[in-house]
């Protein structure tokens, strides 16, 4: 099987191609901004390292956010047009289960994405399980959603800082930095269900803060 991968949704930008259970080509690049000019050099750049064209994968991968508006929204075009075209299978994964699956730990994960507004994204996991829903959670209640755990857990991503004054004293943080790679996404989405790319819907959890104009009276 071959898999083409791309993740736009947070800070950084990345696309990699899984093939047989190898990551043959990979690149992951940091960037606040600038991702919709990225992402299709970098793709077109695998892609001929790889001596691929796009009707050569089986499926490709995006990850859904949350994450920035633009991130999410770059990404799941892309991976939808090229479905599209070239009839292809599409896979969504959740930016919060992406990062917990880069975490080695027998025991609950939670990952907190800073959202900034006193808010964070907030997803518990035990061993690639969800403990509870995505949330778009205030601080307060992001510590209460991780003291309902009832085990000590092991907190990472950009809003675990933000939590640990407000969480019972047996929390472990770290991985403050963390960020998607396309590369873990494509192993992933190697052993889920493919569909349709217009099946596969973007996972927001806020409204926009773009508003529309309101109508002249």
């Amino acid at each position: 099987m071959r898999v083409l991968a791309l993740d736009t949704c947070l800070d950084a930008c990345s696309v990699a191609i899984w093939q047989d259970g190898v990551i043959t080509a990979r690149e992951w690049r940091p960037m606040q901004r600038g991702h919709a000019e990225a992402l299709l050099p970098m793709m077109e750049d695998i892609r001929a390292r790889a001596g691929l064209d796009y009707a050569d994968f089986d499926r490709l991968a995006v990850s859904i956010g949350p994450g920035s508006f633009a991130g999410v929204r770059v990404g799941l075009a892309a991976a939808r047009g090229i479905c599209v075209a070239r009839g292809l299978p599409l896979v969504g994964v959740n930016t919060l289960e992406l990062l917990a699956a880069a975490i080695a730990d027998e025991g609950p994960v939670g990952v907190a994405i800073d959202a900034r507004n006193d808010q964070v994204y907030l997803q518990c996991f035990l061993r690639g399980d969800a403990l509870c829903p995505p949330g778009l959670l205030t601080h307060s209640q992001a510590a209460a959603v991780i003291c309902e755990t009832g085990a000590a857990l092991h907190l990472v991503g950009s809003g675990a800082a933000l939590l640990v004054g407000l969480c019972p004293a047996n929390i472990r943080t770290s991985h403050l930095d963390l960020l998607p790679d396309a590369a873990l996404l494509a192993a992933l989405a190697a052993t889920r269900d493919a569909g349709p790319g217009s099946a596969i819907a973007p996972l927001y959890l806020r409204a926009p803060d773009a508003k529309l104009p309101a109508s002249a009276s």
